[in-house]
Protein backbone atom coordinates (compact mmCIF):
# COMPACT_ATOMS: atom_id res chain seq x y z
CA UNK A 1 0.00 0.00 0.00
CA UNK A 2 1.53 3.00 -1.02
CA UNK A 3 0.89 6.01 1.57
CA UNK A 4 0.95 9.99 0.78
CA UNK A 5 1.68 11.76 3.72
CA UNK A 6 -0.58 14.92 4.64
CA UNK A 7 0.92 18.02 5.09
CA UNK A 8 1.67 18.82 8.14
CA UNK A 9 0.42 21.59 10.93
CA UNK A 10 2.86 24.23 12.05
CA UNK A 11 1.70 23.82 15.80
CA UNK A 12 1.56 20.65 16.16
CA UNK A 13 4.17 17.50 17.16
CA UNK A 14 4.55 14.53 14.41
CA UNK A 15 3.17 11.05 15.37
CA UNK A 16 6.01 8.15 15.96
CA UNK A 17 5.58 6.60 13.05
CA UNK A 18 6.85 9.59 11.02
CA UNK A 19 9.47 10.35 13.50
CA UNK A 20 10.21 7.25 15.22
CA UNK A 21 10.04 8.79 19.00
CA UNK A 22 9.45 6.51 21.33
CA UNK A 23 8.64 6.73 25.16
CA UNK A 24 9.72 4.91 28.47
CA UNK A 25 9.93 0.68 27.65
CA UNK A 26 8.84 1.06 24.50
CA UNK A 27 10.36 -1.06 21.48
CA UNK A 28 12.75 1.32 18.79
CA UNK A 29 10.89 2.05 16.11
CA UNK A 30 12.32 0.49 12.73
CA UNK A 31 12.76 2.89 9.82
CA UNK A 32 10.78 2.21 6.67
CA UNK A 33 7.49 0.75 8.28
CA UNK A 34 5.48 2.51 5.66
CA UNK A 35 6.08 2.26 1.77
CA UNK A 36 5.93 6.18 0.84
CA UNK A 37 5.32 7.94 -2.30
CA UNK A 38 6.20 12.29 -2.65
CA UNK A 39 2.95 12.26 -5.08
CA UNK A 40 -0.40 12.55 -4.49
CA UNK A 41 -1.90 10.66 -7.44
CA UNK A 42 0.42 7.62 -7.14
CA UNK A 43 -0.74 6.41 -3.56
CA UNK A 44 -3.64 4.69 -2.05
CA UNK A 45 -3.81 6.23 0.83
CA UNK A 46 -3.33 9.43 2.81
CA UNK A 47 -1.88 9.24 6.11
CA UNK A 48 -2.61 12.17 8.80
CA UNK A 49 0.99 13.31 9.89
CA UNK A 50 -0.46 14.59 13.72
CA UNK A 51 -2.53 12.55 16.36
CA UNK A 52 -6.37 13.17 16.26
CA UNK A 53 -5.80 14.25 20.13
CA UNK A 54 -3.91 16.96 18.66
CA UNK A 55 -5.38 18.21 15.18
CA UNK A 56 -9.39 17.55 16.29
CA UNK A 57 -9.13 21.31 17.33
CA UNK A 58 -8.23 22.88 14.85
CA UNK A 59 -11.41 22.82 11.57
CA UNK A 60 -9.07 24.32 9.04
CA UNK A 61 -6.82 21.56 8.93
CA UNK A 62 -9.87 19.52 9.22
CA UNK A 63 -11.15 20.95 6.18
CA UNK A 64 -8.16 20.24 4.12
CA UNK A 65 -7.76 16.61 5.47
CA UNK A 66 -12.17 16.09 4.15
CA UNK A 67 -11.12 17.94 1.46
CA UNK A 68 -8.04 15.69 0.36
CA UNK A 69 -10.90 12.50 1.40
CA UNK A 70 -13.01 13.57 -1.59
CA UNK A 71 -10.03 11.81 -3.55
CA UNK A 72 -8.11 9.52 -1.13
CA UNK A 73 -9.05 7.25 1.69
CA UNK A 74 -7.54 8.80 5.08
CA UNK A 75 -6.08 7.32 7.68
CA UNK A 76 -5.21 9.03 10.95
CA UNK A 77 -3.65 8.15 14.73
CA UNK A 78 -6.27 8.05 17.26
CA UNK A 79 -3.97 6.90 19.72
CA UNK A 80 -5.51 8.54 23.03
CA UNK A 81 -6.80 7.15 26.44
CA UNK A 82 -10.49 9.07 25.61
CA UNK A 83 -10.40 8.84 21.52
CA UNK A 84 -11.31 12.55 19.83
CA UNK A 85 -12.98 10.64 17.01
CA UNK A 86 -12.26 13.70 14.28
CA UNK A 87 -15.14 13.69 11.78
CA UNK A 88 -12.95 13.07 8.62
CA UNK A 89 -15.50 11.55 5.52
CA UNK A 90 -13.71 8.29 4.12
CA UNK A 91 -11.20 7.70 7.27
CA UNK A 92 -9.94 4.67 8.88
CA UNK A 93 -8.87 5.37 12.76
CA UNK A 94 -5.55 3.28 14.03
CA UNK A 95 -6.95 2.90 17.89
CA UNK A 96 -5.01 0.54 20.68
CA UNK A 97 -8.39 0.56 22.66
CA UNK A 98 -12.28 0.55 21.76
CA UNK A 99 -14.75 1.46 24.32
CA UNK A 100 -17.41 -1.03 25.53
CA UNK A 101 -20.26 -1.11 23.22
CA UNK A 102 -17.97 0.77 20.68
CA UNK A 103 -18.47 0.22 16.62
CA UNK A 104 -15.66 -1.22 15.16
CA UNK A 105 -16.27 0.31 11.45
CA UNK A 106 -14.10 2.37 10.47
CA UNK A 107 -11.35 1.43 13.03
CA UNK A 108 -8.17 -1.12 13.04
CA UNK A 109 -7.32 -1.88 16.35
CA UNK A 110 -3.34 -2.21 16.90
CA UNK A 111 -1.20 -2.98 19.35
CA UNK A 112 0.64 -0.76 21.93
CA UNK A 113 4.48 -0.89 21.59
CA UNK A 114 5.89 -1.96 24.92
CA UNK A 115 9.59 -3.48 25.18
CA UNK A 116 9.23 -7.04 24.89
CA UNK A 117 10.40 -8.84 27.83
CA UNK A 118 11.56 -11.99 26.32
CA UNK A 119 14.61 -11.78 28.27
CA UNK A 120 12.91 -12.32 31.72
CA UNK A 121 12.97 -16.44 33.05
CA UNK A 122 10.96 -18.72 32.20
CA UNK A 123 8.75 -19.92 35.20
CA UNK A 124 8.59 -23.17 36.57
CA UNK A 125 5.52 -25.16 36.90
CA UNK A 126 3.89 -25.76 40.74
CA UNK A 127 0.44 -27.37 41.43
CA UNK A 128 -0.77 -23.71 42.46
CA UNK A 129 -0.27 -21.19 39.72
CA UNK A 130 0.61 -17.66 40.93
CA UNK A 131 -1.55 -14.53 40.32
CA UNK A 132 -0.20 -11.37 40.15
CA UNK A 133 -0.80 -6.97 39.71
CA UNK A 134 1.65 -4.43 40.93
CA UNK A 135 0.33 -1.14 39.24
CA UNK A 136 -1.81 2.30 39.39
CA UNK A 137 -5.44 1.94 41.31
CA UNK A 138 -6.25 6.05 40.09
CA UNK A 139 -9.44 7.73 42.30
CA UNK A 140 -13.28 7.31 40.63
CA UNK A 141 -13.24 11.39 39.82
CA UNK A 142 -15.52 13.65 38.65
CA UNK A 143 -13.65 13.84 35.22
CA UNK A 144 -13.38 9.70 34.66
CA UNK A 145 -17.26 9.53 35.67
CA UNK A 146 -18.02 12.08 33.01
CA UNK A 147 -15.38 11.08 30.15
CA UNK A 148 -17.38 7.02 31.29
CA UNK A 149 -20.27 8.84 30.51
CA UNK A 150 -19.70 10.22 27.35
CA UNK A 151 -17.48 7.28 25.88
CA UNK A 152 -19.31 4.79 27.22
CA UNK A 153 -23.05 5.88 28.41
CA UNK A 154 -24.36 2.26 28.40
CA UNK A 155 -21.76 0.99 30.29
CA UNK A 156 -21.02 2.79 33.76
CA UNK A 157 -18.89 0.57 34.69
CA UNK A 158 -17.05 -1.79 32.54
CA UNK A 159 -16.65 1.70 31.02
CA UNK A 160 -14.67 3.39 34.02
CA UNK A 161 -11.12 2.08 34.77
CA UNK A 162 -10.65 3.46 37.91
CA UNK A 163 -13.68 1.31 38.96
CA UNK A 164 -12.73 -1.28 36.76
CA UNK A 165 -9.20 -1.43 38.78
CA UNK A 166 -11.53 -1.53 42.41
CA UNK A 167 -13.29 -4.13 41.53
CA UNK A 168 -10.91 -6.29 40.26
CA UNK A 169 -8.57 -5.67 43.36
CA UNK A 170 -11.56 -6.48 45.57
CA UNK A 171 -12.72 -9.91 44.20
CA UNK A 172 -9.05 -10.97 44.42
CA UNK A 173 -8.89 -10.06 47.98
CA UNK A 174 -12.12 -12.25 48.37
CA UNK A 175 -10.67 -15.11 46.61
CA UNK A 176 -8.80 -17.97 46.90
CA UNK A 177 -5.98 -17.64 44.96
CA UNK A 178 -2.19 -17.69 45.71
CA UNK A 179 -1.74 -13.65 45.00
CA UNK A 180 0.04 -10.56 45.17
CA UNK A 181 -1.73 -7.09 44.60
CA UNK A 182 0.73 -3.74 44.77
CA UNK A 183 -1.05 -0.63 44.63
CA UNK A 184 0.84 2.10 43.13
CA UNK A 185 0.34 5.61 43.48
CA UNK A 186 0.68 7.02 39.90
CA UNK A 187 1.45 5.37 36.41
CA UNK A 188 4.69 3.61 36.32
CA UNK A 189 6.06 4.84 33.35
CA UNK A 190 5.24 8.17 34.27
CA UNK A 191 8.40 10.85 33.44
CA UNK A 192 6.88 12.64 36.68
CA UNK A 193 8.75 9.50 38.76
CA UNK A 194 12.08 9.81 37.07
CA UNK A 195 14.05 9.89 40.74
CA UNK A 196 12.93 6.46 41.05
CA UNK A 197 11.36 5.05 37.74
CA UNK A 198 14.20 2.10 37.09
CA UNK A 199 13.60 0.77 41.22
CA UNK A 200 9.92 1.05 40.27
CA UNK A 201 10.77 -1.04 37.08
CA UNK A 202 12.92 -3.30 38.57
CA UNK A 203 10.01 -4.63 40.81
CA UNK A 204 6.97 -4.83 38.07
CA UNK A 205 9.72 -6.43 36.33
CA UNK A 206 10.75 -9.03 39.39
CA UNK A 207 6.69 -9.38 40.18
CA UNK A 208 5.85 -10.55 36.51
CA UNK A 209 9.25 -12.94 36.69
CA UNK A 210 7.55 -14.52 39.83
CA UNK A 211 3.87 -15.09 38.21
CA UNK A 212 2.35 -17.55 36.33
CA UNK A 213 -1.10 -15.11 35.61
CA UNK A 214 -0.65 -11.38 35.21
CA UNK A 215 -3.55 -9.57 36.15
CA UNK A 216 -4.15 -7.10 33.30
CA UNK A 217 -7.35 -4.85 33.75
CA UNK A 218 -8.12 -2.17 31.85
CA UNK A 219 -6.65 1.58 32.48
CA UNK A 220 -8.22 4.94 31.17
CA UNK A 221 -7.79 3.19 27.54
CA UNK A 222 -10.25 -0.35 27.27
CA UNK A 223 -6.34 -2.32 27.60
CA UNK A 224 -3.35 -1.90 29.23
CA UNK A 225 0.02 -2.42 28.43
CA UNK A 226 0.62 -4.92 30.80
CA UNK A 227 -1.27 -7.25 28.51
CA UNK A 228 1.20 -7.26 25.95
CA UNK A 229 4.54 -7.66 28.19
CA UNK A 230 2.85 -10.35 29.89
CA UNK A 231 2.11 -12.43 26.51
CA UNK A 232 5.68 -11.23 25.34
CA UNK A 233 7.51 -12.71 28.42
CA UNK A 234 5.09 -15.76 28.10
CA UNK A 235 2.74 -15.49 31.18
CA UNK A 236 -0.58 -15.18 31.07
CA UNK A 237 -2.94 -12.39 31.47
CA UNK A 238 -6.07 -12.45 33.65
CA UNK A 239 -8.29 -10.09 32.25
CA UNK A 240 -11.83 -9.00 33.34
CA UNK A 241 -14.55 -8.57 30.44
CA UNK A 242 -15.12 -5.52 29.78
CA UNK A 243 -15.77 -5.81 26.18
CA UNK A 244 -11.96 -4.85 24.67
CA UNK A 245 -11.05 -5.28 21.63
CA UNK A 246 -7.66 -6.92 20.34
CA UNK A 247 -6.19 -6.72 16.58
CA UNK A 248 -7.00 -9.32 14.37
CA UNK A 249 -4.92 -11.29 12.33
CA UNK A 250 -3.20 -9.86 9.76
CA UNK A 251 -2.82 -13.39 8.30
CA UNK A 252 -6.65 -14.11 8.37
CA UNK A 253 -7.62 -10.44 8.41
CA UNK A 254 -10.45 -11.91 11.39
CA UNK A 255 -9.77 -12.30 15.00
CA UNK A 256 -7.77 -14.91 16.30
CA UNK A 257 -7.64 -16.91 20.16
CA UNK A 258 -5.50 -15.32 22.14
CA UNK A 259 -3.28 -17.15 25.17
CA UNK A 260 -5.14 -15.24 27.92
CA UNK A 261 -7.99 -15.93 30.52
CA UNK A 262 -10.76 -13.76 30.86
CA UNK A 263 -13.20 -13.67 33.77
CA UNK A 264 -16.61 -11.25 35.03
CA UNK A 265 -15.94 -8.39 36.26
CA UNK A 266 -18.91 -8.49 38.51
CA UNK A 267 -20.58 -11.68 39.10
CA UNK A 268 -19.19 -15.38 38.41
CA UNK A 269 -15.42 -17.27 39.84
CA UNK A 270 -12.16 -15.97 39.39
CA UNK A 271 -10.55 -18.86 40.64
CA UNK A 272 -12.20 -21.47 38.20
CA UNK A 273 -11.57 -20.09 34.96
CA UNK A 274 -7.86 -20.08 36.26
CA UNK A 275 -7.90 -23.63 37.21
CA UNK A 276 -9.40 -25.09 33.86
CA UNK A 277 -6.66 -23.26 31.63
CA UNK A 278 -4.32 -24.91 34.52
CA UNK A 279 -5.29 -28.37 34.14
CA UNK A 280 -3.82 -28.23 30.51
CA UNK A 281 -0.33 -28.50 32.38
CA UNK A 282 0.75 -31.33 34.49
CA UNK A 283 4.48 -31.19 33.96
CA UNK A 284 7.30 -28.85 33.88
CA UNK A 285 7.96 -29.57 30.78
CA UNK A 286 4.43 -28.73 29.43
CA UNK A 287 4.36 -25.57 30.95
CA UNK A 288 7.76 -24.50 29.50
CA UNK A 289 6.59 -25.23 26.08
CA UNK A 290 3.30 -23.02 27.04
CA UNK A 291 5.28 -20.23 27.66
CA UNK A 292 7.96 -20.66 24.52
CA UNK A 293 4.31 -21.01 22.48
CA UNK A 294 3.05 -17.46 23.84
CA UNK A 295 6.28 -15.37 23.75
CA UNK A 296 6.57 -17.12 19.76
CA UNK A 297 2.67 -15.65 19.75
CA UNK A 298 3.72 -12.39 20.52
CA UNK A 299 6.95 -11.88 18.30
CA UNK A 300 4.65 -13.22 15.47
CA UNK A 301 1.30 -11.10 15.66
CA UNK A 302 1.69 -8.30 18.42
CA UNK A 303 5.57 -7.09 18.44
CA UNK A 304 4.59 -3.36 17.08
CA UNK A 305 7.12 -3.10 14.40
CA UNK A 306 6.49 -6.73 12.72
CA UNK A 307 2.72 -5.79 13.16
CA UNK A 308 2.81 -2.47 11.61
CA UNK A 309 4.98 -2.80 8.51
CA UNK A 310 2.70 -5.81 7.87
CA UNK A 311 0.06 -3.82 8.57
CA UNK A 312 0.98 -1.35 5.75
CA UNK A 313 2.21 -3.72 3.65
CA UNK A 314 -1.04 -4.81 2.96
CA UNK A 315 -3.35 -4.33 0.08
CA UNK A 316 -5.29 -1.37 -0.02
CA UNK A 317 -8.35 -4.02 -0.25
CA UNK A 318 -7.32 -5.54 2.59
CA UNK A 319 -6.73 -2.77 4.81
CA UNK A 320 -9.97 -2.18 4.73
CA UNK A 321 -11.65 -5.55 4.87
CA UNK A 322 -9.47 -5.49 8.46
CA UNK A 323 -10.92 -2.33 9.80
CA UNK A 324 -14.75 -3.29 8.45
CA UNK A 325 -14.50 -0.24 6.36
CA UNK A 326 -17.90 1.36 4.56
CA UNK A 327 -17.54 4.27 1.93
CA UNK A 328 -21.03 6.31 1.29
Amino acid sequence: MNIFVAESHDSLSLIELLTGKVGEFQTKIDANLLQMTKRFEDADAVLVPHDAYDFYKFPEYLTYLNNLALVKPIIYSDRGDFPKKPRIANSIAIRVAVNPGESLRNKVVVPYNIESLEGLPYRAYAERPTVSFMGFIPKISLGRIYRTLKYSPCHPISGNGAAVRKITRSRIYQSNLDYEFISRSSYGASFKLTHDLDVKRREYLQQISSSDFIIAPRGDANQSTRFYESLSAGRIPLVPNTSFSLPKSLDTLSHIEYPFVEFSLLKGSIHKPIESYWLNFSTGSEYIKNQVATREFFAKNLAFNTFMKRLFSLHIRDFFALSEFYSH
